[in-house]
């Protein structure tokens, strides 16, 4: 809709990634809010080329062209008798919209958005989720996080972890804990340890826990804080995907996807036992004082090679995945996978 009243255009739909830059709006209620303008693009109306940037507000009920973009274009409105009203732009011929408030048939004056291919999925629109996910929960629950211990990678090899030349042990004192995170977090490694993933082991070796409470609860997880081991170790060379790159290889003619968080997935990776010592930390029970040190036997969290070593050994799994690359395209960071497919039963089937 054309508003010569709006100082700003708008667009309902995020037809660009935002700028950063905001403006207050008043709305018809009086309520103030901010909103952010969208990166650059160029536009075609009525022959007409601009490039512009749009105000975005989603819960603006039509699309508006303001008086920035108008005064871009020059453009000239003129009414006519009958209630008519003419839109000139210069050197462009005319567009005319014709307006009559007891009919139905008004044409709406059109803009067309000349964008990127790989930003085309910008004006897609999204399908419902299906799936229901608490139905994918109650039909296989043997493939969730919640009340299933993590896997384990039985065609990878137990990972040795390499020193620098003259490293040597580094054993740090623990940082105080509170008793009412303390008390979390052992519920938290007795878990791991009840799984195998923790042991009882005496090392030269001990680095601090973390208290880190999760956000918006009352519940405490540990963060082991590896900064001298990571020091002390030769640092893989890092074969992380840009994810720029990885979503341009998305087919355009998908239209639905499939997200799978590997929850936990550098637990299902063992640590050789003579690079166990590496990671050992101390813990005092909660209940009765008792001290001793712990140690991982899989890839611990907070190791910097850790997300290394698990992409390529999530990589190397994937190999045997029997996919269909007409039919169903799967894409993997890290531990996250997107499968994507235009139909849903490709999707889910894979």
């Amino acid at each position: 809709m054309v508003d010569t009243g709006a100082e700003y255009s708008v667009v309902t739909q995020q037809i660009a990634p935002p700028m950063g830059n905001e403006v207050d709006i008043m709305g018809a209620m009086g309520v103030s809010a901010r909103y952010p303008f969208l990166a650059s693009r160029k536009y075609s109306l009525g022959g007409h080329n601009v490039e512009h940037q749009f105000l975005y507000m989603p819960e603006c009920p039509i699309q508006l062209l303001g008086r920035d973009i108008l005064c871009k274009l020059q453009a000239q409105i003129t009414f006519l008798p009958g209630g008519h009203a003419r839109l000139d732009l210069p050197e462009s011929g005319s567009s005319t919209r014709q307006h009559n408030p007891a009919s139905q048939e008004t044409q709406p004056v059109k803009i067309a958005v000349i964008m990127p291919r790989e930003e085309e999925w910008r004006m897609a629109p999204t399908p419902p989720v299906t799936p229901d996910p608490y139905t994918l929960l109650l039909g296989i629950p043997g493939v969730w996080a919640e009340d299933n211990p993590p896997g384990l990678a039985v065609n990878i090899p137990p990972v040795y972890v390499d020193l620098k030349p003259g490293a040597t042990p580094v054993a740090l004192r623990q940082y105080h804990i509170p008793q009412k995170a303390k008390q979390n977090i052992q519920t938290h490694l007795q878990r791991l340890k009840d799984h195998g993933i923790l042991k009882f082991r005496v090392s030269p070796w001990n680095t601090p826990l973390l208290p880190v409470q999760k956000e918006g609860t009352q519940e405490y997880r540990p963060v082991q804080d590896l900064r001298a081991v990571n020091e002390a170790t030769v640092t893989l060379h890092p074969v992380v995907p840009n994810p720029y790159n990885l979503l341009a290889l998305i087919p355009g003619d998908t239209k639905y996807y499939t997200v799978l968080d590997l929850k936990d997935a550098f637990f299902c990776i063992r640590l050789a036992p003579a690079s166990q010592p590496l990671f050992a930390f101390q813990w005092e029970e909660s209940t009765t004082g008792a001290r001793h040190q712990m140690t991982w036997t899989r890839l611990p969290q907070g190791f910097k090679n850790s997300p290394t070593i698990s992409g390529c050994a999530l990589s190397q799994d994937l190999l045997s995945f029997n996919a269909q690359p007409d039919k169903v395209v799967i894409l993997q960071y890290v531990d996250d996978l997107l499968l994507a497919s235009s139909t849903e039963k490709d999707c889910l089937s894979a």
